[in-house]
């Protein structure tokens, strides 16, 4: 579960568009250096303390998901102005002690993060993602549809493509089985049985 609630979004006024039809050029051109992002956030735990370095990378990756309509991982459901993003940790915060041992260098690393809804954010909970998947096997898909979606990205911020690949060892690794990656990676994975390539 995020911990992020009551988030009201202040949108810039003026943006700088970009006129090519390839998506990955529409990406490169957004850059929330020369527009900040002002939103205000309340937290729903005072246990939970973000780092003005988190915080920014989560205000800019809920920024990205409404402005290039990126899907919920889990419902594969675009963002807009009308259905707005929450941080979602694939390794559950409640789970932060573990963190060095799950090859996190902190619960709050961008590698721990995926996009969703917060109705969905709070159905899951502290629920392992090995059991939501078991509930919800229809998820998988478009998790694996988002992660391709997510690595698109590409601004001062955050680089997609790195951002997918550090992803994809986390979400392995809670899964118990190679999902999110292809045959190449799984030895980096100990015990793993492979299922399901993306």
């Amino acid at each position: 579960m995020s911990g992020l609630t009551g988030i009201k979004q202040i949108f810039f006024g003026s943006l700088t568009t970009n006129n090519n039809t390839e998506p990955k050029k529409e990406l490169n051109n957004y850059s929330f250096l020369n527009h900040p992002i002002h939103d205000t956030i309340s937290f729903q735990k005072s246990s939970r303390n973000y780092t003005e370095t988190q915080i920014n990378i989560m205000h800019t990756l809920k920024a990205l998901a409404v402005k290039l309509r990126l899907p919920d991982f889990y419902t594969g459901k675009p963002f807009d102005k009308g259905y707005k993003p929450t941080i979602e940790h694939v390794i559950p915060h409640s789970q932060k002690e573990k963190v060095a041992e799950k090859g996190l260098k902190n619960i709050n690393s961008l590698e721990n993060f995926v996009l969703t809804g917060s109705r969905i954010n709070n159905k899951r909970d502290s629920m392992s993602l090995k059991e939501w998947y078991k509930r919800h096997p229809d998820y998988l898909e478009n998790g694996k549809k988002a992660l391709k979606k997510y690595e698109k990205i590409n601004n001062p911020i955050i680089n997609g493509k790195e951002w997918v690949e550090k992803l994809k060892k986390i979400l392995n690794g809670e899964l118990g089985y190679i999902a999110f990656t292809g045959r190449k990676n799984q030895n980096n994975l100990k015990d793993q049985k492979l299922s399901y390539v993306a």
